[in-house]
């Protein structure tokens, strides 16, 4: 049995990839909430906060490139 040693970037990585998935599944099942209540001003707001994420994501992926 050979073991493999994670580098520290990877762990970074890892949590980072985590933190973002675990994040954006939480307030799409949120978003989905307050649009079965139909209570608009919490889905505007659960969506403005996806909308963040995802432009943070994008610009996170692009300062990999």
């Amino acid at each position: 049995y050979k073991m493999s040693i994670v580098s520290s970037d990877d762990v970074n990585a890892i949590a980072h990839i985590n933190y973002v998935t675990h994040a954006s599944h939480d307030l799409v099942d949120d978003l989905y909430e307050d649009l079965m209540e139909r209570d608009h001003h919490q889905a505007k707001v659960k969506a403005q906060k996806i909308a963040k994420l995802m432009s943070e994501l994008v610009q996170s992926l692009s300062d990999e490139i």
